[in-house]
């Protein structure tokens, strides 16, 4: 990449906002939350049935030159529209697991249409990514539209949008003479999803709760996302693989990992015991199949890490026997 485009990205990120799409809301506290499982049934019934009984402007995607965009319009089967395809069967579906109040597993369905795939990456579920949007409820309400694109994290937008937006790829930067900038090639799709992958029980803004939820994205660009510096991506902080970040807290501190600068809280930053000798693979010193970075003991020898790191307080690691290897990883 040359480094007009690393200087645009990088500046494009630090002035990026981290709004909209958020999974935070106002909660409800009137009543109880509807249990998961029957809702998710009636909810994916009604949205099954708005599937079949609506259409979408498709002919308008179709040979969209490289940097166009078109505006999503949904509309009923009907009249003169009697004759266009429906939705149903246009639509692909992605299975979401989600707890529920019992912590059972209940598979979510997520319909997705994907316009333009992209040229680029996908994103992960952990990264940011520059996007344009229109949000939509079933009764075509539009609650949210952002014509010019934003910075969004990605960990921090409701799931469905999370979910669907990594099943795309980014496009093509352009940086003209004059300094402006477009983008070609962009992937750009529509998903549809439960209220459980929006916000559930939590009424926002003009989104009753409850509420199923249409989003058309168009991902522009994307970013790697490491939150918290410590050399480890963001992604392969979600060690449970459940695309939930705040619930991976390998030292108990109340900080998630992809937040927190020492993961196993030994004392040593995560980005320092990461590769400590360099070979650019994980250390795992005691070899027991947990990194350095995770494991409290990191030489296995039953004296915990942070109790053998710098016990003479000079701020540098302990070597007792002068070896030149530190007793925090020193077996012997």
């Amino acid at each position: 990449m040359n480094n007009i485009l690393k200087i645009f990205l990088f500046f494009l990120f630090l002035f990026g906002f981290f709004y909209s799409c958020s999974s935070d809301s106002e909660n409800d506290d009137s009543a109880p939350p509807k249990e998961i499982g029957p809702q998710y049934i009636v909810e994916n019934d009604s949205i099954v049935e708005f599937l079949k009984t609506h259409f979408y402007n498709y002919e308008d995607f179709e040979n969209l030159g490289s940097n166009e965009n078109v505006d999503l319009i949904i509309d009923t089967i009907s009249g003169d529209n009697s004759s266009k395809i429906s939705l149903f069967d246009q639509v692909a579906t992605m299975k979401v697991d989600i707890m529920d109040e019992n912590d059972e597993k209940i598979s979510h369905n997520l319909y997705y249409i994907i316009e333009r795939e992209g040229n680029g990456a996908n994103p992960t579920v952990a990264d940011s990514v520059f996007v344009t949007y229109k949000g939509q409820l079933l009764d075509n309400t539009t609650f949210d539209t952002r014509k010019n694109p934003v910075w969004l994290d990605q960990t921090s937008v409701v799931r469905g949008f999370q979910e669907f937006t990594s099943l795309l790829k980014r496009g093509e930067i352009n940086v003209n003479n004059n300094g402006t900038y477009s983008f070609d090639n962009f992937g750009i799709g529509i998903a549809i999803f439960p209220s459980k992958l929006g916000y559930y029980n939590n009424a926002t803004g003009n989104i009753p709760a409850y509420s199923p939820l249409i989003f058309q994205i168009n991902l522009k660009t994307l970013a790697t996302a490491d939150h918290d510096a410590d050399k480890v991506n963001s992604i392969f902080e979600d060690l449970n693989g459940d695309h939930i970040f705040n619930n991976d807290d390998t030292d108990e501190d109340n900080i998630p990992n992809y937040l927190d600068r020492d993961d196993d809280g030994d004392l040593i930053l995560t980005k320092e015991e990461y590769d400590y000798n360099g070979d650019g693979s994980i250390d795992d010193t005691d070899l027991d199949g947990i990194p350095n970075y995770l494991d409290d003991d990191d030489d296995g020898d039953g004296v915990l890490t942070k109790d053998e790191y710098d016990n003479d307080g000079d701020g540098e690691p302990d070597d007792t026997d002068g070896d030149g290897i530190p007793d925090y990883l020193d077996k012997d």
